[in-house]
């Protein structure tokens, strides 16, 4: 009889992981302001000779103009062939922000919490008085205290309401707390003695890092990545150093998606996200965005900056069809991306929270796909109008 419970036993153990529903997961990455320009075609030629942007020639000549796949290989040979893109705009194809500001914090509060909020006007340190779907999904049962977030930019714990939401969340200069392993030590030190050229962003590194760390030790069923590089590199007319941060940022979701491959927990149970928070401009206006809207009361001349609103979206996993590039007749809209990734874990989150905009439908706008044979992005070429259904709002 001891035998037979013995046998009964092992047998168990080994068909246990068969047995196992599997477990919706979602990591999001947000790289903060890169152009789809260079996502969807390459280093800019107007911009990657321009000595007065390109200090360092040697860093950037490998990213050859027009093969946007040297300067973004897993989003274009991994997630565009085995998921989903959005963005490009010269193949039919745009997601725009809705707020008017088109500035970061705006853009967070949009993407994080699925609508815009004319009071989140600045990128001022004010904490974000909206429910992000991040707070509420972190309040679900099945997903309490397995809701993460690891940024950048020291603005994080505002936009995310640390104080309120009570979310895990390590951004800006931040040291990791609690209980840590002697790699979140090391970091920690690492960090401490490491200078940046940014004031209020860390290197992107330190958040990649801890972010895996965290990732390892506790699994978190929701995971939010929020980059900060291309950002300010833009914003310091470092062309060369902005398009070799969207490179690092490109190879880190792909070490990050190996490792979620590489993991039981995670593996074919993992949506990846990937976006921005707002576009930038084009020609002598690259290094900004944002338009008058985002400086209430000022009276000088502000540029209105064309392209800020532009944006746009790569997804991989399980319920995304692999489509590749999806055409729109109107424009997704950066709001769609909470209530996407609250379905993505199986929540409905425009159900408690009525002002968020709808989740994208991936496999009704499947259809909309245009093959990588048919794809050649020119720069500056106009949408292309079409007459097929789109989910755009």
């Amino acid at each position: 009889m001891k035998l037979n419970w013995l046998v009964l036993l092992v047998l168990l153990v080994l068909l246990l992981p068969f047995g196992l529903k599997a477990e919706p997961k979602v990591v999001l990455v947000s790289i903060d302001g890169v152009r789809w320009q260079e996502v969807f075609a390459g280093a800019d030629p107007a911009l990657s000779h321009r000595p007065e942007w390109v200090k360092t020639p040697q860093l950037i000549q490998a990213f050859t103009p027009g093969q946007p796949e040297l300067l973004m290989p897993f989003l274009h040979k991994t997630v565009s062939q085995q998921g989903i893109t959005v963005g490009n705009r010269s193949q039919g194809s745009s997601m725009n922000v809705s707020n008017p500001y088109q500035i970061s914090y705006p853009g967070y509060q949009e993407l994080l919490a699925g609508f815009v909020d004319p009071a989140i006007h600045s990128n001022n340190k004010i904490a974000n008085p909206n429910v992000t779907v991040l707070e509420w999904l972190n309040q679900q049962p099945p997903l309490q205290h397995k809701v993460a977030a690891f940024g950048s930019w020291d603005l994080f714990p505002y936009i995310l309401n640390t104080e309120r939401s009570g979310l895990t969340v390590n951004a800006g200069f931040m040291q990791q707390q609690g209980k840590l392993s002697e790699k979140q030590k090391y970091l920690n030190q690492l960090q401490a003695k490491t200078p940046s050229p940014f004031a209020n962003v860390r290197l992107d590194v330190f958040t990649q890092e801890f972010a895996l760390e965290h990732m390892r030790l506790h699994k978190p069923k929701l995971l939010y990545i929020a980059l900060g590089e291309a950002d300010d590199f833009a914003h310091m007319g470092q062309y060369d150093q902005y398009l070799a941060a969207i490179h690092r940022s490109d190879q880190f979701i792909a070490d990050l998606w190996q490792e979620l491959q590489n993991d039981p927990y995670y593996r074919d149970q993992t949506t990846l996200l990937i976006s921005t928070d707002h576009g930038r401009g084009e020609a002598a206006q690259w290094r900004s965005h944002g338009k008058s809207a985002a400086v209430p009361g000022y009276k000088g001349p502000v540029p209105q900056i064309a392209g800020s609103e532009q944006i746009w979206l790569a997804a991989i996993g399980p319920g995304i069809p692999s489509a590749g590039l999806i055409r729109t007749t109107g424009s997704w809209q950066q709001g769609q991306m909470a209530a996407t990734l609250a379905a993505a874990l199986g929540f409905d989150y425009q159900a408690v929270q009525h002002k968020a905009a709808p989740a994208f439908d991936f496999n009704a706008s499947a259809r909309l796909a245009l093959s990588p044979s048919h794809l050649e992005v020119r720069r500056g070429d106009k949408p292309a109008r079409l007459q097929e259904h789109s989910n755009a709002m």
